[in-house]
């Protein structure tokens, strides 16, 4: 059993820490947060023990691993101190807000032998593994191109205090929490994105953060992408993968519908529902740990997912084609 500690205990802190309540290979045991006695009823309830600060945390002997759910700014910072005390580290994405950040924390995750998964839950859903094995087996045969959605109110959610609705933290707007769930995607089922080309608006215009984020992609074996990514409407998404022999497609918020247009023959739809994706990623981060099997996302494939993440930014900023 690996003894996590959570630290961040916001809403989606205490997301991942439920997910594993009644896991039989990884637990939180241990937690802390800015404000301390915001976390105290709820660790007694998980049974963790509240902890005075985060090096308390990364120099303790009842922990393994940490899960960070903190400010985006705060991680390669934590990532080393955790990393060099001996811990194993799964933090959410994005795993830093630039890519050489993003390959420092992964050499001094390797220098220090220690296992580094960054949280791209989306990954561990059955419908997008079908995908990506209906493009690796060459049921689709090429891809030519691949597009995705994902909004969610979070201009109405986030606390105006909260470090959420700082631009400087959130760039881009929805891209930093949700964009680049699907630019992960992207790199998992086809590979390098060689370019990208934003542009970002305000149209509500509550607040500082951009309200919506539209990106063209290009891919290195020569496919197109798009995504959009909104912070000032409903919860959505999709994520759809057009081929030379058809189109497949999750169509539902939770992934639980994927649909298969083939090019000639009958439309399949299959419905996969109450997955834990949560769960699903913090069990393999904690079968890396244990050398069960290697963590999904790469080390190459999280640096990478980094630099177009920054690309992203930067090409909205100065409103041109950046290469990566």
């Amino acid at each position: 059993m690996i003894r996590a500690a959570s630290v961040g205990l916001g809403w989606w802190g205490k997301t991942l820490a439920n997910s594993i309540q009644d896991s039989n290979k990884i637990n939180v045991v241990m937690a802390t947060t800015r404000t301390l006695n915001n976390i105290e009823e709820y660790c007694k309830e998980i049974n963790a023990e509240v902890a005075s600060s985060y090096d308390d945390i990364v120099k303790s002997d009842k922990v393994d691993a940490v899960i960070l759910a903190t400010p985006h700014s705060k991680h390669l910072e934590q990532i080393v101190a955790a990393v060099n005390n001996d811990k194993h580290v799964f933090v959410e994405k994005p795993i830093t807000l630039t890519a050489e950040d993003a390959k420092i924390a992964y050499d001094e995750a390797k220098k220090n032998n220690k296992i580094l998964a960054v949280g791209f839950n989306r990954r561990f859903h059955p419908n997008f593994m079908k995908i990506v094995d209906m493009i690796q087996s060459n049921e689709l045969g090429k891809v030519l191109h691949i597009e995705g959605t994902i909004n969610a109110p979070g201009l109405w959610m986030y606390k105006p205090e909260s470090w959420r609705s700082n631009a400087a933290e959130t760039p881009a707007g929805g891209m930093t929490g949700m964009g680049i769930h699907i630019i992960d995607q992207m790199i998992a089922s086809n590979g390098h994105i060689s370019s990208a080309y934003a542009q970002t608006a305000k149209v509500v215009k509550k607040g500082a953060l951009d309200e919506i984020t539209s990106v063209l992609f290009k891919f290195a074996n020569g496919s197109t992408g798009y995504l959009g990514t909104s912070i000032a409407s409903s919860v959505f998404y999709n994520f759809r993968v057009i081929a030379e022999n058809g189109t497949v497609e999750i169509i539902e918020r939770d992934l639980s519908v994927i649909k298969y247009t083939p090019r000639e023959g009958e439309i399949t739809t299959t419905t996969n529902s109450d997955v834990d994706m949560c769960k699903n990623e913090l069990e393999a981060f904690a079968d890396a740990i244990n050398q069960v099997a290697p963590y999904p996302v790469t080390s190459e494939q999280g640096i990478h997912g980094a630099a177009v993440f920054e690309a992203v930014i930067n090409s909205a900023e100065k409103e041109a084609l950046i290469s990566i």
